[in-house]
C-alpha cells in the first residue's frame, strides 16, 4: 500500500493533482478505474466537408465557424482533462497529443483525431500508430494527401520516424524517400472525413527499406518500424521523461525491453513505470515544470473550482502559451525551463490569486491572428471569472489548529515543502483572517503562488 506521499505524487503525474475524491485509492487501482473512454463529441460530424468554389465570403463564413467550432471543442476537452472517472486516459490522451503533435483548421477533423488519440491511449502503440497514420488530420498536417505515385511527398514518412518512432539517427534518406513511396495514394474523403486509399495514385513498384524489399504498403513499413527495438526505446524514454523526468539509462532500458516484449502495451509500461520504487525516490518528486495545461487544470483540481466563463479556459492557455489542438508544430510543445521567463512566471504565480478571489480582471494575450483570438474578444474572455466552493475545502481542511491546517493545504497543493521563509510568509499572511473560510482562502492562495507550486 503506497503512502499518502506517493499517492501524491502519483497523481500529480498521471493526472493533474490529487483530488480529494481520490484519496483512498491506490496507483493500481487507480490505473484499473480511472481509465474510462468518454469521447468527446461536441462538433457536428457533418463539419469535415471542406469548401468548395471560389467564393470568398464562402470561405470566410467557414473559416469564421471552423475557428468558433474549435473554441467549443477546447473547452469541451478541458473540461474533461479533470474528470475524476477518466482523468489517466485524458493526461495520458494529453501526452500523445503533444508527442503525435497535429493541428487541424477543421474542427470535426481535429476532434475525430482527439477521439482516436483517447481511444487508444492506454492500448497497444502499434494500434495507436496504425490509427494515427490513418487519421485525416494527420495526413492533411503532413502532406500526405499530396502524396502520389511519380511525385512523392515525404513529409509524412519523415515525421513518423524522426519524431513518433525510431528518432533522428536511426533511419536514411533512402528509408525516407522509400516509405514515402509505400504511403502513396494514403488520403481521406473530405465529405465525410474516413480514410481511404487513392489506388491509381499508390506506387506499386518494388521497394527497399530498412535492408528488406519487395512492394511495401503503408502498413508494411508501419510493422517493419514497430519491429525494431529502437522504437520501443525511444517511445519509453519518451513516456518515462514527460512523467518522471531524467531517469537513469538502466531503468529505461530495463522497462522498454518489457515494453517491446509486451507488444508495446502502453498501460502496462505505465503500471511498471508507476509501481516500481525508484518513481517515488525524492529526486523524482517535485521536478517537473507543469506546462500551462497542467498548471489550470491543477489549480481546478486542487480547488475543486470552476470557470463561470468557459472561454477564459482558451484565453488562459493562450496568455500562458499552450493552447489545446494547437501545437506549434510536429514537434510539438516545449518543455521545462523553456516555460518559464520573468514575465511568466510572474503572471503564473498571480493565477490562483485572480482566480480564488473571483477577480474579472483583463490582461493581455498576443493577436497572431490564431484561432483563439475569437475566443478573446467574446463576451470578454479576457476577464477572469472563477468560483471555488470554500465552504466545502474549509471542511475538508480545516484541523484542530491553524498550522495543522496549513499543513494540509501544503501537503495538498505543492509537489514538495515550502522553503522555511516561504512558508512563514504563507503563515504571516492568512493571520487575522476574519473567519474560517477566508483563512483557507488564503491559505490556498499563499500556497499556489510559491515558486513551489509551478513544480510536479
Amino acid at each position: 500500500m503506497p503512502t499518502s506521499a506517493n499517492q501524491k505524487h502519483f497523481y500529480s503525474r498521471a493526472a493533474f493533482g490529487l483530488p480529494v475524491s481520490l484519496q483512498t485509492q491506490t496507483p493500481a487501482e487507480s490505473l484499473k478505474r480511472q481509465v474510462e473512454l468518454k469521447p468527446v463529441n461536441v462538433i457536428d460530424p457533418d463539419n469535415p466537408k471542406e469548401t468548395a468554389g471560389t467564393d470568398t465570403e464562402m470561405i470566410r463564413q467557414k473559416a469564421k465557424k471552423n475557428r468558433s467550432e474549435l473554441i467549443t471543442l477546447n473547452t469541451a476537452w478541458f473540461n474533461q482533462l479533470t474528470d475524476p472517472q477518466a482523468v489517466i486516459r485524458e493526461k495520458m490522451t494529453f501526452f500523445w497529443h503533444d508527442h503525435l503533435a497535429c493541428r487541424s483548421r477543421n474542427a470535426f477533423l481535429a476532434q475525430q483525431q482527439i477521439n482516436t488519440l483517447r481511444q487508444h491511449a492506454l492500448g497497444k502503440f502499434g494500434d495507436l500508430l496504425m490509427a494515427v497514420s490513418k487519421d485525416p488530420a494527420m495526413l492533411q498536417f503532413l502532406n500526405n494527401q499530396q502524396n502520389k505515385k511519380g511525385s512523392p511527398n515525404e513529409n509524412f514518412a519523415r515525421e513518423v520516424m524522426e519524431l513518433f518512432t525510431l528518432g533522428r539517427g536511426n533511419y536514411s534518406e533512402d528509408d525516407i524517400k522509400n516509405a514515402a513511396r509505400a504511403f502513396t495514394g494514403w488520403a481521406f474523403n473530405p465529405l465525410n472525413g474516413q480514410f481511404l486509399v487513392r489506388p491509381r495514385l499508390h506506387d506499386e513498384g518494388q521497394k527497399t527499406f530498412r535492408g528488406k524489399s519487395g512492394n511495401f504498403s503503408g502498413e508494411d513499413i508501419i510493422a517493419m518500424i514497430l519491429e525494431d527495438r529502437k522504437t520501443a526505446d525511444f517511445i519509453t524514454k519518451k513516456i518515462i521523461t514527460f512523467f518522471a523526468g531524467e531517469v537513469d539509462s538502466t531503468i529505461v532500458d530495463t522497462l522498454s525491453q518489457e515494453f517491446y516484449k509486451s507488444d508495446y502495451d502502453i498501460t502496462k509500461l505505465l503500471k511498471n513505470m508507476y509501481t516500481s520504487e525508484w518513481f517515488y525516490e525524492k529526486k523524482y518528486v517535485g521536478n517537473r515544470i507543469k506546462s500551462p495545461v497542467e498548471l489550470i487544470a491543477g489549480i481546478q483540481t486542487h480547488t475543486q473550482g470552476a470557470f463561470n466563463n468557459p472561454l477564459n479556459v482558451t484565453y488562459l492557455q493562450k496568455a500562458l502559451g499552450q493552447v489545446l489542438l494547437q501545437p506549434p508544430n510536429v514537434s510539438g510543445w516545449p518543455n521545462g525551463k523553456e516555460w518559464i521567463d520573468s514575465s511568466s512566471l510572474t503572471f503564473r504565480m498571480s493565477l490562483p490569486g485572480q482566480l480564488l478571489n473571483n477577480i474579472e480582471s483583463p490582461f493581455d494575450a498576443k493577436d497572431d491572428g490564431d484561432v483563439n483570438n475569437d475566443a478573446n474578444k467574446a463576451n470578454k474572455a479576457s476577464k477572469l471569472s472563477y468560483s471555488a466552493d470554500l465552504a466545502t475545502l474549509a471542511k475538508q481542511f480545516t484541523k484542530a489548529s491553524s498550522a495543522e491546517t496549513l499543513n494540509a493545504i501544503e501537503d495538498h497543493v505543492l509537489a514538495r515543502p515550502a522553503t522555511a521563509e516561504n512558508k512563514k510568509l504563507v503563515t504571516s499572511w492568512v493571520s487575522g483572517s476574519k473567519d474560517e473560510q477566508e483563512f483557507i482562502k488564503k491559505a490556498f492562495i499563499g500556497f499556489m503562488s510559491l515558486p513551489e507550486y509551478q513544480l510536479s
